[in-house]
């Protein structure tokens, strides 16, 4: 387990027990976690369900400093504590960050306060003071993401908690599709579970339907089908980004970045042999990512598609973009053609003569 998977498992752990502080600030741009530790926190601190009364959230761009001392000093009403969460402490002035952090040195018995900040690095004064005294009177925690395979693992962990068999290429275009933020990543989850709930069973078919059909058409997949044997399903993948509202300069230009990553990562393979035989060593000598998830997709397709027609789809998307870029022709039209004329081995451009 990492050491920021740790973290975050005390922490929760600490709650359940019923270990809980009076202070937390939480900083960092890691706002799923953030939500939930606050879901956990609130089951914590208000068990009966008495939040009505008892829980407050505040907005930093919206605060009202009358406002937020009279919450403060709120006496809990049919319940033992109170909660109350202050969001986006970064928009306050310097003079309210103070008063808050005056407030926070001195609470209530009885309530509980969470500071979120969206900083990873505290570099102002009071943001400093606000972690000191969190430090001394409660918790700070820095909320940075977890690592790759750790929300790989968190995502699956909750399908397999309610029982959901996941195919292994459907968590791959899910996470073609979306990334590997967290927070999308949960988001599209829910819907999969929803509509997953009578089967239990996770396809690609359902992932592409849920997460729709425009998302899961990537440029992997415009490439594998550009460079297979059988393209024949290069126009209607290329037709579906091109509805989907993405401008065909940006397609082209996306494209080359892919062929050249591709044309990069057959080149240290060859070179550096088994020395590249993970993917965490494969992203560590790339430009293209340092994920180690999307290394090892870049490592697969570039298996898949030889250095022969890397090198058609490189001069004939060159070709296109120059014509994207100086004519009025019908730009689908164009890049159709360079990516059929590499299927078929023709150069619509003269390669540049070698230096």
């Amino acid at each position: 387990m990492g050491r920021q998977a740790e973290t975050y498992r005390k922490l929760f752990e600490d709650v359940r027990a019923g270990r809980v502080k009076p202070l937390y600030f939480l900083h960092g741009p890691e706002e799923f976690m953030k939500r939930e530790f606050l879901r956990e926190l609130t089951a914590a601190v208000l068990p009966g369900g008495d939040r009505t009364f008892n829980l407050d959230i505040l907005y930093g761009d919206e605060f009202d400093a009358q406002s937020f001392d009279e919450r403060v000093q709120a006496f809990p009403l049919f319940a033992a504590r109170r909660l109350l969460v202050l969001r986006n402490f970064d928009a306050l002035s310097t003079a309210l960050r103070e008063r808050v952090i005056a407030r926070a040195s001195a609470l209530p018995d009885g309530l509980v306060l969470v500071v979120e900040s969206a900083l990873e690095k505290l570099d102002t004064v009071a943001h400093k003071k606000m972690a000191e005294t969190s430090a001394k009177n409660g918790v700070v925690v820095a909320c940075a993401p977890l690592d790759e395979s750790e929300t790989l693992e968190r995502v699956l962990a909750r399908l397999r908690r309610e029982e959901y068999r996941v195919d292994p290429d459907a968590l791959d275009l899910l996470i073609e599709s979306v990334g590997t933020a967290l927070i999308d990543l949960s988001n599209e989850v829910d819907k999969i579970a929803l509509a997953a709930k009578d089967t239990r069973h996770v396809t690609s078919e359902l992932v592409a339907s849920v997460v729709g059909k425009y998302r899961t058409v990537t440029l992997f997949s415009l490439l594998d089908a550009a460079g297979s044997s059988a393209p024949a399903t290069v126009l209607p993948r290329l037709a579906s980004l091109l509805e989907s509202g993405e401008e065909p300069v940006f397609v082209v230009a996306m494209l080359l970045r892919r062929v050249v990553s591709l044309m990069e990562v057959q080149r240290i393979v060859a070179e550096r042999g088994r020395a590249m035989s993970n993917d965490r060593s494969l992203a560590d000598a790339i430009a293209a990512t340092p994920s180690p998830y999307f290394a090892g997709r870049l490592r697969e397709q570039s298996a898949r598609i030889s250095p022969g027609m890397l090198e058609s789809l490189l001069g004939n998307l060159r070709w296109a973009d120059l014509r994207l870029k100086t004519t009025s022709l019908d730009p689908r039209c164009v890049i159709e053609e360079a990516l059929l004329a590499s299927h078929a081995g023709k150069m619509l451009a003269t390669p540049a003569p070698s230096a």
